[in-house]
């Protein structure tokens, strides 16, 4: 064990502690997830996703990752732009909420074009070069090393690719990516 720590919530905490707490708050709300977000953000949530779809130029074809996607709203919209030819990656590093989404998807009918991934955004379980877009919606700040995730991230992006963060903090500068 190291002395390290790192926040959670208002809290201080040993950096080994963090992922096992974040993953208990999500194995029990996770069939509540969306609500939660409504309330906390007032429904923006909804405008910055949308705006999100928007901005991510994702064409008919591409090959996207919605990283801590949960409950798939994202990954959703996604599939429907990429369309047969293309495939939209689902991955949440909390198999509660990674069950969610995939039950959610598969009542939607979005199936075919869809993969699922339990996967910590820090350490991507896919080879260099795979997408065309990265999104991570309200779940970097759960990360415990956030510039290893984005490190990670970086690597999965090809050339010219895009990557999208959304949370509802201040973006600080990092000179260690």
């Amino acid at each position: 064990m190291s002395d390290k720590t790192t926040h959670f919530g208002y809290k201080t905490v040993k950096v080994e502690e963090k992922a096992g707490k974040v993953a208990e708050v999500f194995h029990s709300v996770a069939g509540k997830y969306d609500l939660m977000n409504d309330l906390m953000s007032g429904g923006v949530h909804r405008l910055w996703k949308r705006m999100t779809i928007e901005m991510s130029g994702v064409r008919r074809g591409d090959t996207v990752l919605d990283i801590a996607g949960g409950t798939g709203d994202l990954t959703a919209k996604f599939s429907r732009i990429v369309g047969p030819e293309g495939t939209v990656v689902l991955a949440d590093i909390n198999d509660s909420m990674l069950r969610v989404g995939r039950d959610r998807l598969t009542d939607l009918g979005i199936v075919n074009n869809v993969k699922f991934s339990q996967a910590d955004a820090q350490y991507l379980p896919f080879p260099d070069n795979s997408f065309d877009v990265i999104t991570i919606a309200f779940g970097l700040r759960n990360v415990t090393d956030k510039d290893l995730a984005l490190r990670s991230m970086l690597r999965v992006l090809k050339p010219g690719g895009r990557l999208l963060v959304l949370e509802f903090s201040s973006p600080v500068q990092s000179s260690s990516i």
